[in-house]
């Protein structure tokens, strides 16, 4: 669609970017800066895993929660009421689901990589650009409309590395992807610098089965199984390496994860009284 229908065009003003579509100025991004100032200190970033069809969501009243993909449907349904901010780095999403998308409500923080902004607007032109508070998720290595950049000519204090893996501390210089869209509300989290991070729906067990909001009939293909042991794990590492450094906490609410839980503990808080679990000693705070 950007070959054949490039109607898109993002123009970097200072900390944000200008957006056009069919050469009309329609807006502009919001800035990754100044979200900084509204940044909360908790935070729940909650994905796709069938997990979450047995857990207690209205527990998340009152809470800052990202949503990555169809978990957006929980704000349809209205068990979140407003979320801190979408974030969706797969086109393909928008142009199958683009139903869910424009039910959300006007003005609500939309974090998409320039080929999703690029399928939203192709899909529901201007009015659908219009209708979000849209923010650039551009790529740290990849930047939009420059060439390839190599990782080192970044801030030192803006990224980590390790042998296997890339984490962004700041979404101003960009992202790093590792074959699931969580890791995306994981490097928010780190650009905010919250205090705490519950992932929510991160089971990492659907290769075969429907996302919550799916059935086996309309279930889009995934490439988890493939990306687990090369790409995912080595990244989760370096977060939870991270995060230590910044005195920062990571819990998996997902009870059937299979991130081991010696790498992100598990937390119960979402699980409903009547969950006959072992909570491995852990309290529901």
């Amino acid at each position: 669609m950007a070959i054949t229908k490039p109607f898109l065009t993002l123009r970097s003003v200072a900390d944000v970017w200008q957006i056009q579509w069919r050469g009309h100025y329609i807006g502009q991004t919001g800035s990754w800066a100044a979200l900084k100032a509204e940044a909360p200190t908790r935070l729940f970033s909650i994905g796709s895993g069938p997990s979450i069809n047995e857990q207690d969501l209205n527990l998340l009243a009152g809470e800052e929660c990202i949503l990555v993909n169809g978990a957006i449907s929980l704000v349809l349904n209205g068990t979140v009421s407003k979320p801190y901010a979408v974030m969706i780095e797969d086109s393909r999403f928008i142009y199958e689901r683009t139903d869910l998308l424009m039910l959300l409500p006007q003005g609500t923080r939309l974090c998409l990589v320039g080929s999703a902004m690029q399928a939203l607007g192709a899909v529901c032109g201007a009015e659908g650009l219009s209708h979000f508070e849209l923010y650039l998720i551009d790529g740290f290595e990849t930047p939009y409309g420059k060439g390839r950049r190599e990782v080192c000519e970044a801030p030192i204090d803006t990224y980590r590395m390790s042998n296997k893996a890339k984490l962004s501390l700041d979404l101003e210089q960009g992202h790093f992807g590792c074959g699931t869209v969580m890791y995306c509300g994981i490097q928010l989290a780190f650009h905010l610098k919250v205090r705490q991070l519950y992932l929510v729906g991160f089971d990492l067990t659907d290769f075969d089965h429907p996302r919550f909001y799916e059935n086996q009939h309309n279930a889009a293909w995934t490439g988890l199984q493939n990306a687990y042991q090369s790409r995912i794990l080595p990244a989760l590492e370096l977060a939870v390496a991270t995060a230590t450094e910044f005195n920062m906490t990571i819990k998996n609410c997902s009870h059937s994860s299979i991130v081991p839980r010696s790498l992100i503990p598990f937390s119960p808080k979402l699980m409903p009284s009547s969950w006959d679990g072992q909570y491995e000693g852990q309290e529901k705070n």
